[in-house]
């Protein structure tokens, strides 16, 4: 395994709790290198999801789609997140939620159930994993506050405020399913 993806992983989790080389070289050795193409599947809703992503380099969209075959974007990943759906790794159930590469997304992949395995016998992994899920939970309370308490011109601008980087790498179309809005009104948004 290449030494920089599994250094950028270790950073990101070192940020998130303390965990010392011994955790680090047993979270490693669960990990998989996997390159995804642009519009390949990391999961699709109806599979059983069993494995979550570290993304080293790339971007994946997390979106639902309705009955009428609607797209709606939750969240964009990329270079230091986790992708993969919680909801669908805990609830044992077909997958809700799709997940797909934007552009080459390199990943380190890895099985959910083994990782919680490794969780029951680490605390370090324990206070780990807790808090992703934190970190997880105040990223969807602050997606909920803004889809329902700001306008969509309030969205657009907090987006760009806060992913200004992600922006040009998204598609309008993808952009505008994150936002909750049409593609033609996103473009009236950003005209002006």
């Amino acid at each position: 395994m290449k030494r920089p993806a599994v250094d950028a992983l270790t950073s990101t989790l070192r940020r998130l709790a303390p965990i010392g080389d011994e955790t680090v070289q047993a979270l490693s050795a669960l990990l998989t290198p996997r390159t995804f193409e642009p519009d390949a599947w990391l999961l699709r809703a109806g599979e059983r999801a069993e494995t979550a992503y570290f993304i080293v380099s790339g971007v994946a969209r997390e979106f639902y789609s309705d009955e009428t075959g609607a797209e709606h974007t939750r969240r964009f990943a990329s270079e230091g997140e986790f992708t993969g759906s919680l909801l669908d790794l805990l609830s044992g159930q077909p997958a809700v939620t799709y997940v797909q590469a934007l552009e080459v997304t390199q990943t380190l992949a890895f099985s959910y159930a083994q990782f919680d395995a490794l969780c029951n016998r680490s605390r370090e992994l324990q206070l780990l994993a807790r808090r992703v899920v934190e970190n997880l939970y105040i990223c969807k309370a602050q997606r909920e506050h803004a889809m329902l308490a700001l306008s969509a011109r309030q969205r657009l601008e907090q987006w760009l405020e806060e992913h200004a980087a992600l922006d040009p790498r998204v598609s309008r179309r993808h952009l505008a399913s994150y936002l909750g809005i049409t593609p033609e009104h996103l473009s009236r948004l950003r005209r002006g």
